[in-house]
């Protein structure tokens, strides 16, 4: 027994020989922790496009309740915006006007403009963010209305940093709303651009005092550049189509009393059915959800009355009807891309048609003629039931 205490004794004295401790260790107050970051657009001398690189620094001083000089409170972040001929020399020459260099192993979200996405090809604009070894692919990449800048010096109130802020909202869409596409990482718009694949990206704007995240941006795969966007219906549309609608609010209106009725999504399904015939392509749309009764200004009504439950079961998959034409209307027909996965069921589903049809896909999409089924099932009502008039 001895002889196993005095073993264990040594092996842990010869341990501690071979711990360095945090030789490279650096105080984060030192470090340049950059969390979010701009991307602008502008025209240089040469006629050539240029990005405008802004990085926004956490100061985390101020974010741990410390005081700047003074007695004042100071921002708990900075924004340094630079303006160079590839973004990766705006990021080195930052570290010519700041004693912290950047640190991107925490950037959070990265900002691009409509006018830089709309005039830069955006493959070649993040190669950048693409290869940097600091930069994870879990950044969440987001289209701004403003310019870049602007929108990270909104801050809010209970998220004093925009970065941080942004990055709150755009997590809403999974539980709260479909009025915005999913989240798009830095990782999944590499793959996208990658497989010339077109796609959406949540759309960012100024509101009031604050932002708002809502609509989308279309970045068109062969030319890898923003060529439209969509308002909140057709967002709402095209996922209930990919079946990521899985939460928010659909209002449909009553014909017989033009009131309203608002139903909560809780589940939404969706299956996209390809079909071939000669040359022609089709595809039929299903979607099945299943939700609550939240809201209703019809008069009398009676959420106990099954022939009521019906009746507003069947105004509500007309208005998901509205909002799913509206979508394929925008997409399909006038900006004639495919954002919704139509090619992928092809591609599942036919895959010796799919070969032959790839490589010119979105010239072909328009054509396809696409019925859409819904399914609407009311589970709930809460303990709202007959509404008694005075």
């Amino acid at each position: 027994m001895r002889r196993i205490k005095k073993s264990i004794m040594t092996c842990c004295c010869i341990s501690i020989l071979f711990m360095g401790g945090c030789w490279d260790r650096i105080d984060i107050e030192d470090m340049g922790l950059a969390c979010g970051v701009g991307v602008d657009y502008q025209e240089s001398s040469a006629k050539r496009l240029t990005p405008e690189f802004t990085i926004q620094f956490v100061v985390p001083k101020v974010l741990a309740g410390e005081n700047g000089g003074g007695g004042s409170q100071a921002e708990p972040f900075q924004n340094l915006t630079m303006d160079e001929s590839s973004l990766f020399e705006a990021g080195r020459e930052a570290s010519t006007v700041t004693s912290r260099s950047p640190n991107y192993a925490h950037l959070k979200v990265l900002v691009i403009s409509k006018e830089a996405a709309q005039s830069i090809n955006l493959l070649q604009l993040l190669n950048f963010f693409f290869r940097d070894h600091e930069i994870r692919r879990t950044v969440h990449v987001l289209i701004s209305e403003e310019k870049a800048s602007e929108i990270l010096s909104i801050k809010g109130t209970k998220d004093p940093v925009p970065a941080l802020k942004l990055l709150s909202i755009t997590e809403n869409m999974e539980k709260k709303t479909a009025k915005m596409p999913p989240i798009l990482s830095l990782g999944d718009f590499s793959e996208k651009m990658s497989a010339s694949s077109s796609f959406l990206v949540q759309k960012v704007q100024k509101f009031k005092e604050g932002v708002q995240i809502i609509g989308a941006a279309v970045i068109k795969g062969n030319t890898q550049k923003m060529i439209g966007e969509l308002n909140e219906d057709e967002t709402f549309g095209i996922n209930c189509i990919t079946g990521e609608a899985k939460a928010g609010a659909v209002t449909g209106v009553d014909k017989e009393t033009d009131k309203i009725i608002s139903y909560e999504i809780d589940r939404l399904k969706s299956s996209i059915k390809s079909k071939v015939n000669g040359e022609d392509i089709s595809y039929t749309v299903n979607i099945n959800t299943e939700g609550r009764l939240s809201e209703d200004w019809i008069p009398k009504s009676d959420a106990f009355n099954e022939k009521f439950i019906r009746n507003a079961e069947k105004q509500v998959e007309r208005e998901f009807m509205r909002l799913m034409e509206a979508g394929l209307a925008k997409t399909q027909k006038e900006l004639k891309v495919d954002v919704a996965g139509f090619g992928e069921s092809l591609r599942i589903n036919q895959p010796k048609v799919w070969k032959k049809v790839k490589k010119n896909w979105e010239e072909r999409f328009p054509e396809a003629s696409i019925d859409i089924n819904v399914k609407v099932k009311i589970r709930q009502f809460q303990t709202q039931g007959r509404k008694m008039n005075k």
